[in-house]
């Protein structure tokens, strides 16, 4: 296979969902892969020990213009190759056009809001509609998200490139039930008490400030448990005043290490994201990483309903698919869920069998080696 070249905005060492969704096919494809990114995301610098060659750009954010057309071209060009995968839709995916007029082909992985949002806008829905339908194929982060972008496309009366589903691969001996807590618990102080979490970057979307205004009726009949929101974000600071404000003892711990997370969800009782559409259903959750996560490590979700969470939450089986504005549903899932050990044990044990079952899969989707050839 060829060497394709991976250009994205979203790389680790950044936290969030799309930065975990993409290493894992990244090291999937190591022997295939380079990657253009930015030199430093969230104040770090790109990891020097991945299996695979990383260029990185000065600049926080990668965006379309001639400075990233010359990196592209001069790292297509060290590395012999003529094909870029697009991390991310928007909006580094408007430069497909024109690389294909210098003979550059290429590829997008869509997201379900990074996709769908600029796809509604007046003007930029159009450029970014034209760019998917020309690219040699699109490879969605879920069903949900594969049909609404070929939807997306219908509407503008443009025929979709061959579309497959890449689903986000969870690495089971990583992520796993039995890892060392006891360093996590100590430093977040829980002793015996049962850690409901939510973690991701924290934006209205995720919906933290609903967990928190649903939190009084969960301490009022499980008051042995303890509020855990993981992550940074926009809304940290209004999250953080409506908790204090609420008297809720909630603990913020803010970036969580890449090796802390694994005993981060597995001390966790219930994990929770608590995610709903917005913007008339344009924002949406596209699958929602951190759930199959929380599932690998044995912890029974509740989920709100939103774009692809359905697929990474069997609702009744893995845990619970809510609609996430009804804070009432939201506590009694919860609470359910701290009050009957058993049924979350059940529901642990089940959500990391579908995880293994659908999402432990490492090989790339024959599409996808097939353009590499």
């Amino acid at each position: 296979m060829a060497k394709a070249l991976l250009v994205t905005s979203s790389f680790i060492p950044g936290q969030g969902g799309i930065e975990s969704y993409l290493a894992e096919p990244c090291a999937a494809l190591s022997p295939h892969l380079a990657v253009l990114a930015p030199s430093h995301r969230d104040g770090k610098p790109l990891p020097a020990d991945l299996p695979y060659p990383t260029t990185g750009m000065p600049a926080r954010l990668l965006i379309p213009g001639p400075p990233t057309i010359a990196a592209i071209k001069r790292a297509l060009h060290e590395h012999s190759s003529d094909k870029v995968l697009f991390g991310t839709p928007w909006p580094l995916a408007l430069l497909g056009p024109s690389l294909r007029r210098s003979g550059i082909h290429y590829g997008v992985i869509v997201h379900a809001a990074e996709t769908l949002v600029p796809g509604a806008a007046p003007g930029v829905g159009r450029a970014l509609a034209h760019a998917l339908a020309g690219a040699d194929l699109l490879l969605a982060v879920s069903d949900y998200t594969a049909g609404e972008v070929e939807k997306l496309l219908a509407r503008r009366a443009l025929v979709p490139p061959p579309t497959h589903v890449l689903r986000a691969k969870v690495d089971l001996n990583r992520w796993r039930p039995d890892v060392d807590t006891r360093p996590v618990q100590a430093m977040l102080g829980l002793g015996d008490r049962k850690m409901v979490l939510t973690l991701g970057r924290l934006t209205p979307r995720k919906g933290v400030h609903r967990l928190i205004r649903a939190w009084p009726a969960i301490a009022q009949r499980a008051p042995e448990a303890i509020l855990v929101v993981a992550g940074r974000g926009p809304e940290e600071a209004r999250l953080r005043r409506m908790a204090r404000r609420a008297e809720i003892p909630a603990v913020f711990t803010g970036r969580i290490l890449e090796q802390d997370a694994p005993a981060l969800f597995a001390s966790a009782s219930v994990f929770t994201l608590p995610v709903s559409d917005r913007w008339f259903g344009f924002d949406v959750e596209g699958l929602g990483v951190a759930l199959l996560e929380a599932s690998a490590c044995a912890v029974p979700a509740v989920a709100g309903r939103s774009g692809g969470t359905p697929e990474a939450v069997i609702d009744g089986a893995t845990g619970y698919v809510i609609d996430a504005r009804d804070t009432g549903a939201l506590a009694d899932r919860v609470v359910k869920l701290l009050g009957d050990p058993d049924l979350a044990h059940r529901m642990g044990g089940a959500g990391r069998r579908h995880v293994s079952r659908v999402f432990s899969d490492r090989s790339p989707p024959q599409a996808l080696i097939e353009w590499l050839d």
